[in-house]
């Protein structure tokens, strides 16, 4: 790989991964450097006037195809930020495009319904390139996915330090009118998705709660309700190891200690949420998340936990 290629490459890669001679031109790179790239198969020409490195993300050329950026929460995902479940290639196009093309076959007519993608026309801001940046892909899922959704990938976003609470404002700024409220409910310290679900049901049903409370000798806990009531949420395929004994242990001292602890798994939150959220209300409506004559906070357990085999039983 000559010189030339390599500044070719460097360039797309440092813009998302996909680019049209346009974003080329402005980089003030000659179309002879980017002809001789795809002859030396170091860059693809994924659609007439688009080029992608051979490394892209499959979404990124995908939407390239299209003829737009790859926005929502395709693009999210790209950035590791936590999901619920979309099947949709989600791709942004300014609002005058037309011939959309198949993102897999870029000489066939694009099928929204078969292709399964959503296209978002919006020119502002324009479409450079062919993956938005962060803010702009979490404002076109506002305007998309439901709000649940959306505020748990902001949630994500910021607790994985790809946002700050700062950047939310640029979010918000993009965000049509009535959906800039959703912004206002991201609320940082969530660990993990189904730990925002939690947090929002809570906080629609008017139930005082507090996140990442520190519990002195046994850490943070994920949500605490009340005085007593902990909720702690496992993620997926979280069943054995160090980390499942250790929060068992943690479990055990705050029962000892007269908290009413309730561990949630990953499918509880997302394949059986009416059962659950119908315990929890339960639960509050009975005041079982108040210290109450009968149950009091107790001091840290005295006696350390042993191994089994080394207790001697009379």
């Amino acid at each position: 790989m000559g010189p030339q290629h390599g500044h070719v490459i460097r360039f797309i890669r440092a813009n998302g991964g996909a680019l049209s001679y346009r974003e080329l031109d402005a980089g003030g790179i000659p179309r002879s450097a980017v002809s001789a790239a795809v002859a030396a198969g170091v860059i693809e020409r994924v659609r007439r006037g688009w080029f992608a490195t051979t490394d892209a993300p499959r979404d990124v050329v995908r939407a390239a195809r299209v003829g737009g950026a790859v926005t929502a929460a395709s693009a999210a995902r790209l950035d590791g930020i936590w999901l619920l479940g979309d099947p949709l290639l989600h791709v942004r196009v300014p609002s005058s495009t037309g011939r959309l093309r198949n993102p897999d076959a870029s000489n066939e007519p694009l099928d929204r319904l078969q292709h399964r993608v959503c296209v978002h026309y919006r020119s502002a801001p324009a479409v450079l390139g062919a993956r938005d940046a962060l803010p702009i892909a979490l404002a076109e899922m506002l305007a998309c996915a439901e709000p649940t959704a959306a505020i748990v990938a902001m949630d994500s976003a910021v607790s994985l330090g790809a946002l700050t609470i700062g950047d939310l404002a640029g979010v918000r700024a993009l965000t049509l009118p009535s959906r800039r409220h959703l912004v206002d409910r991201v609320q940082p310290g969530s660990a993990s998705g189904i730990e925002t679900i939690v947090r929002l049901f809570l906080r629609t049903r008017g139930i005082r709660h507090r996140i990442q409370v520190l519990i002195p000798r046994v850490g943070h806990v994920d949500l605490l309700i009340g005085d007593r009531l902990v909720i702690e949420v496992d993620g997926e395929g979280f069943h054995t190891g160090p980390e499942f004994e250790a929060d068992r242990r943690r479990d055990f001292e705050l029962v000892m200690r007269g908290y009413l602890v309730l561990r949630l798994s990953y499918r509880m939150v997302l394949s059986e949420w009416d059962a659950v959220s119908s315990g929890i209300l339960e639960l509050v409506r009975r005041g079982e998340h108040r210290w109450g004559q009968r149950t009091v906070e107790h001091p840290p357990a005295t006696v350390p936990l042993r191994r089994l085999d080394r207790l001697a039983f009379a």
